[in-house]
């Protein structure tokens, strides 16, 4: 120690910063070996050389996997609000209307439109339900319970206008095509154009007959339908009539818990007679014979069914109830007519569709009375009128091939007519009686399950 006291006091702070120096550098050494050992080792990116480089290693095949989306469905464009003005426009412009009324649109979903339609058939009756006694008693109610399907008819519907409350009701949720939206909505706005410019509501409410009310009602129907053809730039008749029709058809016509071909065929007799007729006035006279027709509605199907007959003025005559001179036990509950185009519906049901419309060519008029007596028993007295007696002889002879069959079941024996009854075919039974019977242009048949109720109605013949 002897050389460190002979150091002078600079050469000893020097020695001393040399040291810490030495002992700092250490320390930094040691930490650096440290870190570096409790570092993770990291690979090289490139591949290392093997020993032997003529046998190369079989490359991995990294395969990525394809996420395969899940399919969305194509949604349907929503419809614009703005364009239902657009289309009420067109249907204006296309039936050419003096002035443009307006029309009530509400806004519905699929549930408020189902409540929409079942609300109007609580008002207008379809023609099955208003008319049950009359099909009962021509036997063509096969129907243990008839419900209506608004539902499901609300499902195949965009649009639909209710004519007795003046309102048009438009799914704002409706996802379905667009064009079968346009397409029920352009209907929905030529629907009340008739009735305004007319007054049909008040006529159908207000006609004397079902035969009447069908033709008053297939005229604003037939009149809507040629506009929503107009509009849609198709030809009335044409390419392209059919396939309107059906979309129009499903939103027009009443559904129903079951299936049946008489059911829809009563469901949608008004809308096909008017159809065929508007689309005829439509090729023979245009615009100006739709304006015709809807101031001056066909007064029978007849004259829907033979368009000359309404350009000729011809009506159906008038008849006279008949008297059937029965008790008091027995009471009156219907007395309608049924008119040309249900005739032929009766007469094709009854023959399974073998009646020939010849059968039916000549109908002047006709009325069905129905009575309903003691022990729920019943009695139908049904008078048609005809052009001629050739006509009424070929009717009769029709019937004469149907009856008794469709009216009255189980063991029947063809059987002469009582003495004090007409000249006339006389069929009867366990379960009833069927009178047949025809004067010059008159035709009467007469049925009842009580087979002196029968003959008692037949007296009374004029």
């Amino acid at each position: 120690m002897h050389w460190y006291r002979s150091l002078t006091t600079a050469q000893r702070r020097i020695l001393a910063s040399m040291a810490v120096a030495l002992v700092a550098v250490v320390g930094l050494l040691g930490w650096s070996v440290w870190s570096t050992l409790q570092a993770p080792a990291t690979l090289s990116p490139v591949q290392s050389p093997l020993a032997d480089d003529s046998v190369l290693p079989t490359p991995t095949a990294f395969h990525t996997p394809t996420v395969t989306p899940t399919p969305t469905p194509t949604a349907t464009p929503q419809f614009d609000l703005s364009r239902a003005g657009i289309v009420a426009g067109q249907v204006a412009d296309a039936r050419q209307s003096a002035s443009r009324w307006g029309t009530p649109l509400t806004i519905v979903d699929d549930a408020a439109m189902a409540q929409a339609i079942y609300g109007h058939y609580r008002r207008w009756e379809p023609l099955v339900l208003r008319h049950q006694i009359l099909f009962e008693a021509l036997h063509l109610w096969s129907w243990d319970s008839l419900r209506l399907d608004a539902v499901g008819q609300g499902e195949q519907t965009a649009a639909f206008y209710a004519p007795e409350v003046e309102e048009l009701y438009l799914r704002q949720d409706w996802t379905g095509p667009l064009d079968q939206l346009e397409t029920q909505l352009a209907y929905g706005y030529a629907r009340p154009l008739p009735d305004q410019y007319g007054d049909l509501v008040k006529l159908v409410e207000e006609a004397p007959s079902l035969d009447r009310r069908l033709a008053v009602t297939a005229v604003a129907e037939g009149d809507a339908l040629v506009s929503a053809l107009l509009t849609r730039g198709i030809e009335p008749g044409g390419p392209g009539s059919r396939s309107v029709t059906d979309v129009v058809l499903r939103a027009v016509c009443p559904k129903w818990q079951i299936e049946d071909s008489l059911l829809d065929t009563l469901s949608c007799l008004s809308f096909r007679l008017g159809a065929d007729f508007a689309i005829r006035r439509y090729l023979d006279g245009g615009i100006e014979a739709l304006d015709e027709t809807v101031l001056r509605p066909p007064r029978s199907t007849a004259q829907l069914l033979d368009p000359e007959r309404y350009v000729d003025f011809h009506e159906p005559q008038v008849l006279v109830p008949l008297d059937v001179g029965l008790g008091q036990d027995w009471v009156l509950t219907a007395t309608e007519t049924l008119g040309q185009a249900l005739l032929r519906i009766v007469l094709t049901t009854w023959s399974d569709g073998a009646a020939e419309d010849d059968a039916i060519t000549g109908w002047e008029g006709d009325l069905l009375q129905v009575w309903q007596g003691p022990e729920e028993s019943s009695l139908v007295v049904w008078q048609t009128e005809w052009d001629e007696a050739m006509t009424a002889a070929r009717f009769y002879g029709t019937m004469i091939e149907l009856l008794p069959r469709p009216l009255v079941r189980g063991l029947i024996r063809d059987k002469t007519a009582a003495p004090a009854l007409p000249r006339g075919r006389w069929w009867s039974g366990r379960q009833g009686a069927v009178f047949l019977y025809r004067r010059s242009h008159s035709v009467w048949v007469i049925w009842s399950d009580d087979a002196a109720a029968v003959e008692s109605a037949a007296i009374g013949i004029p």
